[in-house]
C-alpha cells in the first residue's frame, strides 16, 4: 500500500494539518484528561515559552525582525513555513488560545462570544467607507480630520474605529488621531482581502443568523436553496446562481474564492507532489474552472491529455489561458457534472467541488460519472478531510468545524471525515472501490481515491 493509499485504520493516526514521521506538538497539547483539559496553566505556559522561542529561532534565522503589530512578521503569507517552524507556531498558538479560554472561565467563555462579529462589523464600515486610505501610511491624522475627508459623522467613525484599534487595527498614538499598523495597512488597495472580509460579511453573515431557523423550517434538508442564506437573501435559488444575479457580488465572490486558495495549506503544489499522475493517458477535470490544475498536470507529464470540464460561461475564453504549447493536451468542453459523464478516460479529477454540495448531489455527482467510466479508471478528490477528534490542536479543529457550519448555512454542503468520504462512494455504486485518503504534509486539501471495478 503506497503512501497515497492508506486505509482507515491507518488514517486516524495520519490525517491532520501536517502529518510527520513524529507527532507534531500541536498535537501533543491536546491529550485530553478524563474532564476535557489540555493541559494546566503552568503546563500551557512552559509549552508557550518553548514553542514560542522555537518559531522565533527560525524569525531570527532569517533575519527578519521580531513580529510587531507595527509592521507585522514580514513574512510572505502565500509561502509554507519549514515544517518544523510551522508547528512550533502552531502549537504556540493552540497554547494560548487554551491559555486564553481558561483564564477567562466558563462564562466569559460563553459571554464573549459575540465579539469576533461585532468586529467584522467595524471593518465592513471601514472598508465601505474607504477609510483606511485615508489615513497617511507614515504619521497620523486626527480624528476630526479623517471624518472630513471620508465625509462621516465623527461621532460614528471614532466608536467603529475604535473596534477595529481594540483587534490591532489602526492605533491610537494620542487621543483623537490614528496611525495604521500591519493590519490596517493590508486595507488599502488590497482587492483580494476586501473582496474576502465584504463576501464575509454581505452573503455569509445575514446567512449565519437565518441557519437555525432554516433547520427549523428544513429539518435535515440537502437541497441548496433550503438555507440560512435562503431565508437572509428571500431566495428559493442556488445561493452561486442568486450571486450570479448581480456582476459586481459575482466577480466579489470569485475574487473571494481565490484569494482563499492562496493560503499556503490549499496551495496546487500539495496535490502535484503527492499524486503520481503518470498512469493516466487522459484525465478529466472536472469542473475545472480556468484550467489551472490541467495546465500544471499537462506541463508535468508529457503523455497526459487534460480535458477541462465546466459550465458554459466559466469555460469561454480556456483556450487564451492555455501556453501555446500546451493547447493540443489542454482542451475544453461545456459540461454540467450533474448530468452524465461523456467522455471515456484514465482518471477523474475533482478538486474543490464535493466540498459544495450535500451527501445527495455528491451521490448523484458520482453516479453522473458512470457512463464514462471504464474497468480500472480512478477517481480522484482533492478536498478537504476532517480529522477525528482530538487528532489535531483544538483551535485548528475550531477552524475546520467553523468551515462545516459555514457550508450548511450557504448551500447544505459539508466537510467530511474518512468515513463519509468513504460512504459517498459506496452508496454511489458498490463498484467503486474506495482506496484511501492521505492529507500531505502542511495541506489541508486530502487526496481521496477510488477506483472503478467495472
Amino acid at each position: 500500500m503506497t503512501s497515497r493509499n492508506l486505509s482507515l485504520r491507518a488514517f486516524s493516526a495520519r490525517c491532520a494539518l501536517r502529518p510527520s514521521y513524529r507527532q507534531p506538538l500541536f498535537i501533543q497539547a491536546r491529550r485530553l484528561s478524563d474532564n476535557g483539559a489540555t493541559g494546566s496553566v503552568t503546563q500551557l505556559l512552559e509549552r508557550i515559552q518553548t514553542t514560542t522561542k522555537a518559531y522565533l529561532d527560525f524569525v531570527k534565522s532569517q533575519n527578519l525582525p521580531e513580529p510587531s503589530f507595527q509592521y507585522g512578521d514580514r513574512l510572505d503569507p502565500r509561502q509554507p513555513l519549514p515544517q518544523e517552524a510551522a508547528e512550533a507556531r502552531e502549537a504556540a498558538l493552540e497554547a494560548t488560545y487554551e491559555l486564553n479560554h481558561l483564564l477567562q472561565g466558563p462564562f466569559q467563555l460563553l459571554i464573549n462570544s459575540s465579539g469576533e462579529q461585532l468586529f467584522l462589523l467595524s471593518l465592513q464600515y471601514i472598508y465601505r467607507h474607504k477609510v483606511a486610505t485615508h489615513v497617511p501610511i507614515e504619521g497620523d491624522i486626527t480624528l476630526a480630520k479623517l471624518a472630513e475627508a471620508t465625509n462621516l459623522n465623527i461621532k460614528d467613525l471614532t466608536r467603529f474605529l475604535r473596534v477595529a484599534i481594540s483587534c490591532h487595527v489602526f492605533h491610537e498614538p494620542e487621543k483623537g488621531t490614528i496611525a495604521h499598523t500591519a493590519a490596517s495597512k493590508l486595507l488599502i488597495n488590497n482587492p483580494m482581502i476586501e473582496a474576502w472580509l465584504l463576501n464575509i460579511a454581505q452573503e455569509f453573515w445575514p446567512a449565519f443568523a437565518r441557519t437555525v431557523d432554516a433547520t427549523v423550517k428544513w429539518p435535515g434538508s440537502e437541497e441548496p436553496n433550503e438555507t440560512g442564506y435562503s431565508l437572509a437573501h428571500a431566495t428559493t435559488s442556488h445561493p452561486f446562481d442568486e450571486i450570479r444575479k448581480d456582476p459586481t457580488r459575482h466577480q466579489q465572490f470569485i475574487t473571494a474564492m481565490r484569494f482563499s486558495h492562496l493560503h499556503p495549506a490549499y496551495h496546487l503544489s500539495h496535490l502535484m507532489n503527492n499524486y503520481d499522475f503518470s498512469p493516466a493517458r487522459t484525465i478529466v477535470d472536472i469542473g475545472g474552472s480556468n484550467g489551472e490544475v490541467s495546465v500544471e498536470i499537462a506541463s508535468r507529464y508529457p503523455h497526459a491529455r487534460c480535458i477541462v470540464q465546466d459550465l458554459p460561461d466559466t469555460i469561454a475564453g480556456l483556450e487564451a489561458r492555455v501556453p501555446p504549447a500546451l493547447r493540443a493536451r489542454v482542451t475544453g468542453m461545456a459540461h454540467d457534472f450533474l448530468t452524465p459523464q461523456p467522455v471515456q478516460a484514465d482518471l477523474y479529477l475533482l478538486r474543490w467541488i464535493l466540498h459544495d454540495w450535500s451527501d445527495k448531489y455528491c451521490v448523484k455527482i458520482l453516479r453522473s460519472l458512470i457512463p464514462g467510466l471504464r474497468k480500472g479508471a480512478k477517481v480522484v478528490v482533492n478536498d478537504v478531510c476532517i480529522p477525528e477528534p482530538g487528532q489535531v490542536g483544538i483551535k485548528a479543529e475550531r477552524e475546520l468545524r467553523f468551515m462545516d457550519i459555514a457550508m450548511k448555512a450557504f448551500n447544505n454542503a459539508r466537510e467530511r471525515d474518512v468515513q463519509a468520504w468513504e460512504e459517498l462512494f459506496t452508496e454511489a455504486d458498490s463498484r467503486f472501490r474506495f482506496l484511501g485518503v492521505s492529507v500531505p504534509p502542511g495541506a489541508r486539501m486530502a487526496i481521496i481515491e477510488a477506483e472503478w471495478m467495472g
